[in-house]
């Protein structure tokens, strides 16, 4: 791209798939030789005529030969420079998921490193999960683990991931939106986190078109609308710019424009709730110098050129993102008081921000041996995540702990010593002090900000000073977990708060026992010893009696029933003492529980109650608690209130009879939009058209133009609801539709 051009990203161009191997192979050839040795050019064909006999007959839903999709991953990977290894391991990346070759035959042929990697690319196929969610979140862990020795796997994964994300369009839609939404969830985060911003805008202007189409098409029109409008304001700035520059005596510099992605845009919009009209600032600027001194001197002429605007500088430079990624950003205002963004750095900043990790490590120039320890250690939130898989069991927390802390964008405080803190937006007082240390989160009694006393669910900003004020006779409650946002901070307080409700459940549990003991005349104590306590174990399906005493207090097992089919004489003419023996943990079966379509794993005749915090609509995904003296609560898999609970309590739940199970119930919309005339007429009418009804409705006016409107609607399934998102989301004037709860609209709180 030129310095005048601008390039929409993605281009449509490169949607079109290789309709041929040999096509896509001499594409390959061409790249790699631009910067890799004969000798590893050589390699590389042998990889390709490898897994060409590998995938032999196999065809893309394109109708394409399958090998052109690894050759496809290759070529993305060439323009990162990559090492010669991580190509050929992108070639065979699908032959051991896909084909008769195994790991040993890669390690024959090729080496023990291109094994490696391509063992960390290959996903867990063979071993059953009991749900999608855990399946995403184990195949996701062992990628993180072999990622942990060798970062080239995410890279090859990324490459991957980006052109399956080019060629969607053969899938059913369904399959489709899934993709999407896993990709913009984790692998465009997960890109940006190892500074491949290039791979990151495209991946999320790609799952941007498939998620929101209409929008996306909307917001390409007008920027190249806009674009058109604004070309002489354009190279007015780019003119002014070479001129003072060439003027100052800078000798080696480049000056270029580039318009701002369709996703940044909409979450721009999104985020902020205004409208396209509202963002005058769609065209970023950048300069490029040959070093740090010029960076900062370049940064004062541009502030002596236009007027800075206060509170938009951000000097990633002297405090670089945990990526690497390193520039100053400074935003400004021309003439016409239009706001322009100028990125300022040197040219190996600029390689770097391209293609991140790639960049740094100069493969070549280390022998092909990877990446070196001491370039893993300044990936710190590597660490932290190998940290999580290992303390993590659930999947659902583990991915909860990888989109929170890992992905989101971060703020930078101090200690009163001046020490350097990185937590994630929105984090409180009581994040920093778990971030410094678990023992002083734990007891953290008070706290001070610049200075000034401030609650702990105070939200920090970049450049706060804060200060713990540490009690050694505080107890965590579980209040906490309303205003803690870090992943560090949410589990250790679960950790501790659930030990403690485990020690209530256990006492709880020995209690009961005790007292059915009694009744018997049987000393609970000889429960623990021999023969007793194995015929114990096996009638309660568990190993210890620790483990008993616990499902006793949650409420898992009645003790008397137990205790029947240890000591059957002592019930003998108990009208009670003909039951029925429950069945082997291998013979259980889903039995419907009182709540007529909804089917509990190994349990008949008990109390199912729909989560109020949740609400969850027949067809989502659902996962239940067992409550004490209440049955069984079920919630959304996605419920953070659920996270909370001990998963010692959960149990298997699911959907029986889907078309009966559709019966109306109340769901909790809040809309973001934009005030006009007949908004609110063509929002009910949408909401009317797909056969929902209004049961409440609160329009709230907010600053200026913008409004807040509430709506609890009655909905028969999941699928309506999120076409009647859609469908909302479309009328001009919205922003944003976000589902919540009962409790949240009426504390006019966010999402649920």
């Amino acid at each position: 791209m030129s310095n005048e051009e601008v390039a929409l990203q993605p281009n449509e161009d490169e949607m079109v798939d290789y309709a041929n191997a040999k096509e896509a192979f001499t594409s390959l050839k061409e790249k790699a030789s631009t910067y890799l040795e004969p000798k590893d050019v050589e390699l590389i064909t042998k990889s390709f005529e490898f897994a060409d006999v590998a995938h032999h007959g196999q065809k893309r839903k394109t109708g394409a030969p399958y090998i052109t999709h690894p050759l496809a991953v290759a070529i993305i990977l060439t323009e990162l420079k990559v090492d010669v290894s991580s190509l050929v391991a992108a070639v065979l990346h699908d032959t051991v998921e896909d084909t008769d070759v195994t790991l040993e035959d890669i390690t024959e042929h090729f080496s023990q490193e291109v094994s490696d990697l391509v063992d960390g690319l290959t996903k867990i196929s063979k071993i059953r999960f009991q749900s999608k969610q855990e399946k995403l979140a184990e195949n996701f862990r062992k990628m993180i683990l072999a990622m942990a020795k060798d970062l080239r796997v995410i890279m090859v994964k990324l490459g991957d991931r980006l052109h399956n994300m080019r060629t969607l369009g053969n899938l059913r839609e369904e399959k489709r939106i899934r993709i999407a939404q896993e990709t913009l969830d984790i692998y465009a985060p997960l890109a940006g986190r190892l500074g491949m911003y290039g791979i990151k805008s495209e991946l999320e202007d790609l799952c941007f078109r498939q998620l929101k189409n209409d929008v996306y098409r909307d917001i390409s029109k007008k920027v190249v609308a806009r674009r058109s409008e604004r070309k002489s304001s354009i190279e007015e700035m780019l003119t002014t710019l070479r001129s003072e520059l060439s003027k100052y005596g800078f000798k080696q510099f480049d000056v270029f424009g580039r318009p701002k992605h369709f996703y940044s845009i909409y979450k721009k919009m999104h985020d902020k709730r205004v409208e396209f009209d509202s963002i005058l600032d769609l065209f970023a600027y950048r300069i490029q110098v040959h070093s740090i001194k010029e960076c900062y001197e370049v940064l004062g002429l541009v502030h002596s050129i236009w007027k800075p605007m206060p509170g938009r500088f951000k000097d990633y430079i002297a405090m670089p993102k945990p990526n690497l990624y390193q520039s100053l950003h400074t935003t400004v205002l021309k003439p016409n008081g239009d706001p322009a963004e100028i990125q300022i750095r040197t040219f190996d900043m600029h390689s770097i921000c391209e293609f991140g990790i790639a960049a740094h490590w100069a493969y070549k120039e280390t022998k092909n041996q990877g990446p070196k320890k001491e370039d893993l250690k300044k990936f710190s939130w590597l660490r932290q995540i190998l940290e999580w898989q290992s303390e993590l069991k659930d999947p659902d927390e583990f991915l909860e702990a990888v989109k929170v802390d890992l992905f989101d964008e971060e703020i930078f405080v101090f200690t009163p010593n001046g020490d350097v803190i990185a937590l994630p937006k929105k984090a409180s007082c009581l994040d920093f002090a778990f971030a410094v240390h678990t023992e002083l989160g734990l007891k953290t009694a008070g706290s001070k900000v610049n200075g000034r006393m401030q609650p702990l669910k105070y939200l920090l900003r970049s450049g706060d000073v804060v200060e713990i004020i540490r009690n050694k006779n505080q107890k965590p409650n579980k209040d906490w977990l309303q205003f803690v946002y870090s992943s560090k901070a949410r589990n250790k307080l679960r950790a501790f708060l659930r030990t403690e409700q485990r020690e209530k459940a256990r006492k709880l549990g020995e209690q009961l026992l005790g007292e059915a003991c009694s009744a018997i005349y049987v000393l609970p104590e000889t429960l623990k010893q021999g023969k007793l306590h194995d015929s114990l174990m096996k009638a309660a399906h568990e190993s210890n009696f620790d483990d008993l005493t616990l499902a006793i207090g949650y409420g898992k097992i009645q003790p008397r029933n137990i205790l029947k089919k240890v000591f059957p004489k002592k019930f003998a003419g108990d009208a009670d003492s003909i039951v029925v023996t429950e069945k082997p943990a291998a013979q259980q079966v889903k039995t419907v529980g009182r709540k007529g379509n909804i089917a509990v794993d190994g349990v008949d005749n008990i109390l199912v109650r729909m989560a109020r915090c949740c609400q969850p609509l027949a067809g989502e995904s659902i996962i239940g608690f067992v409550t004490r003296g209440r049955g069984v609560s079920v919630h959304r898999s996605s419920c953070s209130r659920a996270l909370d609970l001990d998963p010692a309590r959960r149990i298997s739940v699911s959907w029986q009879n889907l078309e009966q199970a559709e019966a109306l119930q109340s769901v909790y919309l809040r809309i973001f939009c934009h005030d006009r005339p007949g908004l609110l007429s063509e929002t009910t009418g949408a909401i009317s058209a797909l056969g929902a009804n209004i049961l409440r409705a609160d329009i709230q006016p907010g600053d200026g133009v913008q409004a807040k409107m509430d709506f609890e609607v009655s909905i028969r399934n999941h699928k309506q609801l999120m076409i009647l998102m859609q469908k909302l989301e479309m009328i001009q004037g919205v922003v944003a539709v976000k589902r919540t709860s009962a409790y949240h609209q009426k504390k006019g709180l966010g999402e649920g």
